[in-house]
């Protein structure tokens, strides 16, 4: 079982600090053993979005006798002290990032006396990817030829001077975009967005991730996967290379030009949005539907999406290219694909191990879980969590000593065949002047618990109803049928006048579709316990009769964009004697089969819940559960408890719960995690009852 950490280690009670994280010691080294964790994921050299001289010494500066008094090391170091002990550390690219940050020096500048955090001690200037790459401090930081002997070129094949100034993304009216989401309250730094479409940009990260390969990683994680869909987002990118990419887009799929656009050897999407009197406003996620009014923008949105896997994809193969001339290894590659949106779907083949944020976390999200689980599709996955109030909610809970939420936080996707990463220090995106630090002994107890039965997570979840997830429709709503949750937030940002702004934020880039009518589904079904699996299609993952051979009854819910061929493999799954369902909107190939509209969603879920599975229950929403088996065959009931004391804030025990089981079992054991003595479980005539059932119960029948 995997089992990685989410591994920034920031200070508690201090802001988040991109991109440099703070020194490795001994004492972490440790944590981690104890914890049995094996991959670490933001967990160290990222420093390259300050600059690469910076990035060198991270990696490579020798460390002051004082701290080396406290076991801290170097990333070099700490990559070395991890792979003896067989844990692979990941470095984290931060593809969002080009940071400038306050700093002060001394009179000839032959010492830094503060970087970010100011104290009055010198002449204030500022350090960061414009300083480093004109070699501003050449008494401080190497120069930039050291890591770019020819100089770094452009598009155009020139050379590069000030590599903020090329690298990062511009409006519609020429506004910098900013990272605002990264950056700390009241500090004097920025942190500006780059532009991914630029060749030089991409120059400069896999030099970056050269480095870390020196340095002795064990894998590579890359953030911020898909920084063009936040850009275009906010009304960029309009750089000259986009501009110019965008003609040779056009050219190439011979896509038309408006008739007072000119000739599309001379065409400038830029001037000729201008000339017609767009602004950025016009452009600003919060638009909705109303920017694809606008001549020729949905085909630029395409063409700014198109880059996501491009980049994606050069990245991985020159990081495990590059592993294997200079270390003769291979070497694991990951990228935050975020919250599983379609948009990512091209990624996913050229990556090891999937990563990504869960967001909009609460109490329950095992529809969620199953969800995600379907689009994993036998992929490792090792995920974290995206902070919002329920997560500084239980923040609180862990620092008044109760762990309950935190446990269940860890084990729910772990019934369901997830991974969500043990957080160490992990990322509060600066809501709070603090990190989320658990208390550790919970995860070292968990961690062994984990390790010791391993053999009741096979991953392998029993269903007889699978639900169809189809890319090509929810790509579609993702883009066009937004979802609106902050009515007060849209007004707000419906009413911001950019006159005299110099630079956009995350808030623009919010308003993205979520395929509700799949989702809405799914999680009723879960509500319900219904036993399900979700089956993830796309051109890559494309549908067969072999992945459907498992299921009795399939559901295609919202799939009105589902393509011919995908649709014959469903005709055909009927055809042999399974049930077809669709839910919603869908093709006419599909018209023929039983529909529930979308007022019908309760009627197809009462039906569903009606029908024979393997473990049935009929209990209320203070439980879910989900069904496995192992490779001997014999079936594994994982239990989860939601039944959260709102006064206590703690977690109490289910006094009995009743399942039907349609198999025959000799006998069973029970496992629970925190340990709970009081738990019992009968098997008699086809019931199982469960009495006192605590946070995460497992029932293995024999």
């Amino acid at each position: 079982m995997l089992k990685g950490l989410y591994f920034m280690g920031w200070p508690r009670d201090m802001w988040n600090y991109h991109p440099s994280l703070p020194m490795r010691n001994m004492q972490m080294v440790e944590d981690i053993v104890d914890m049995r964790g094996d991959m670490l994921i933001w967990s160290c050299l990222g420093s390259g979005a300050i600059g690469l001289p910076y990035l060198d010494k991270e990696a490579n500066e020798e460390v002051a006798p004082r701290l080396r008094f406290y076991g801290y090391m170097n990333d070099k170091e700490f990559c070395h002290e991890c792979k003896k002990r067989g844990i692979k550390v990941f470095s984290v690219l931060w593809k969002a990032q080009l940071w400038e940050f306050a700093a002060e020096f001394n009179e000839d500048e032959s010492e830094l006396l503060s970087l970010n955090i100011l104290r009055d001690a010198g002449e204030h200037k500022y350090l960061g990817m414009s300083e480093l790459s004109t070699n501003r401090y050449p008494k401080l930081f190497d120069p930039i030829e050291k890591y770019f002997p020819n100089g770094l070129l452009d598009y155009k094949g020139e050379k590069v001077q000030d590599f903020l100034q090329e690298f990062k993304a511009v409006s519609l009216e020429n506004r910098d975009i900013l990272s605002i989401w990264l950056m700390a309250p009241d500090h004097d730094h920025k942190c500006y967005t780059p532009c991914c479409n630029k060749e030089s940009y991409l120059s400069y990260m896999k030099k970056n991730v050269e480095m870390m390969i020196d340095a002795g990683v064990g894998g590579l994680h890359i953030d911020e996967y898909d920084v063009q869909k936040f850009v275009v987002h906010n009304a960029g990118c309009f750089c000259n290379e986009c501009v110019d990419k965008f003609r040779i887009y056009l050219t190439k799929n011979q896509i038309s030009l408006p008739e007072d656009a000119g000739p599309i050897d001379s065409f400038n999407y830029k001037e000729y949005l201008l000339s017609k009197g767009y602004k950025d406003k016009n452009l600003l996620a919060f638009n909705t539907n109303k920017r694809w009014e606008i001549p020729l923008y949905r085909h630029f949105v395409n063409m700014q999406l198109d880059t996501i896997e491009w980049v994606i994809r050069e990245l991985s193969a020159h990081a495990k290219e590059y592993t294997k001339k200079t270390r003769g290894e291979d070497l694991p590659v990951t990228a935050n694909l975020f919250q599983c949106y379609p948009v990512s779907w091209n990624c996913k083949k050229h990556l090891d191990i999937l990563a990504g944020e869960r967001t909009n976390l609460q109490l329950r999200q095992d529809s969620w879980y199953k969800f995600a689980f379907g689009w994993l599709n036998g992929k490792e996955a090792c995920f974290v969590e995206d902070p919002n109030d329920y997560v500084l909610d239980m923040l609180e809970d862990i620092k008044d000593g109760i762990n309950d939420r935190f446990i269940l936080f860890l084990l729910e996707p772990i019934a369901h065949g997830f991974h969500l990463a043990f957080p160490y220090g992990s990322w509060l995106q600066n809501q709070t002047k603090d990190a989320l630090w658990p208390d550790l002994r919970v995860l070292k107890k968990l961690g062994q618990w984990l390790d010791k039965h391993s053999d009741l997570f096979p991953k392998n979840p029993v269903a007889d109803i699978g639900v169809i997830y189809d890319l090509n429709s929810a790509y579609e709503n993702v883009l066009t049928e937004p979802v609106i949750k902050d009515e007060a937030a849209y007004k707000r940002l419906k009413e911001i006048d950019l006159t005299g702004v110099t630079e956009l934020g995350r808030e623009g880039a919010s308003f993205d579709g979520d395929f509700p009518n799949f989702f809405d589904l799914i999680e009723e079904m879960s509500q319900r316990h219904v036993l399900y699996n979700v089956i993830y299609e796309s051109p890559d993952e494309p549908l067969t009769e072999e992945r459907l051979a498992p299921y009795k009854t399939v559901i295609v819910p919202d799939a009105f964009l589902m393509d011919d061929s995908t649709a014959k493999v469903l005709e055909n799954f009927a055809k042999s004697g399974g049930e077809l369902i669709t839910f919603a909107r869908r093709v006419d190939k599909l018209k023929d089969f039983k529909n529930y509209s979308q007022s019908q969603r309760q009627e197809l879920v009462s039906k569903l819940a009606s029908e024979k599975a393997v473990i049935e229950t009929f209990g209320g929403d203070k439980y879910g559960f989900a069904v496995h088996q192992n490779k001997e065959g014999k079936y594994l009931l994982h239990i989860v408890n939601y039944n959260f004391n709102t006064t206590t804030h703690r977690i109490d025990h289910l006094d009995q719960l009743t399942f039907d089981i349609a198999f025959d079992a000799k006998d069973l054991k029970v496992y629970s995690f925190p340990k709970n003595k009081t738990t019992r479980a009968e098997l008699e005539g086809g019931k199982l009852q469960v009495q006192n059932a605590g946070i995460y119960t497992v029932v293995e029948f024999l």
